[in-house]
Formats: C-alpha cells, sequence, structure tokens
C-alpha cells in the first residue's frame, strides 16, 4: 500500500513538473492540491526539492470562517513596534497658531 502511494506520489510530481514546463498554471494547482491531499492522507511531508514543496515555513492553509474580508491573516496583530497615537488635548481646539493680525 505504501509503495503505491509513494508510486502515485512519484508520478504526480512528473506530471507538475511536465505542467510548470509547459506554463499550464491551471493543471498545477489541481496537481499541486493532489499531492498535498494525498500527502496530508497518508501522513507524508513533501520532499524540500518536491516541485509543491512550500518555500517558506509560515504557509498555511486558511481556515473558513476565521477570516475576515480582503485579508489574508486570521486575526488583527500590531506591529511590534507599533503604538498608539497620542490622544488630543481636548482643551484645544487642534489647530495651527493664526500667523499675523486677526482681520
Amino acid at each position: 500500500m505504501a509503495d503505491d502511494v509513494l508510486v502515485s506520489i512519484a508520478e504526480l510530481e512528473q506530471r507538475l513538473r511536465k505542467a510548470m514546463a509547459e506554463e499550464d498554471f491551471e493543471a498545477c494547482a489541481c496537481l499541486r492540491d493532489e499531492l498535498t491531499d494525498l500527502r496530508e492522507i497518508h501522513g507524508i511531508p513533501p520532499r524540500p526539492d518536491s516541485p509543491d514543496a512550500p518555500t517558506s515555513t509560515n504557509l498555511r492553509r486558511q481556515e473558513p470562517g476565521k477570516m475576515g474580508l480582503g485579508t489574508d491573516q486570521p486575526s488583527h496583530r500590531p506591529g511590534g513596534a507599533w503604538k498608539p497615537p497620542q490622544r488630543p488635548d481636548l482643551m484645544t481646539s487642534n489647530t495651527k497658531p493664526r500667523r499675523g493680525p486677526r482681520r
């Protein structure tokens, strides 16, 4: 059983490389998804030289219902050096002082 899975993964990788060379991006996406699903089902991690291996360690599958519209982050996290702006003084009108005499 495990040998059949490894053979089918190798075959899918070969088809993925061929589709990448032909620049058939829709086929690449389908083959990549098939490879990912097959590996997740059988618990096989991708090899580093595999064409569908993630390029960064912070990539993860998005969870439906956890995302806001127009974002790829599950929750808002301000940057480490960010701090809230200073509140305005309520006793001023928050305008620049006038230059010259009043008219």
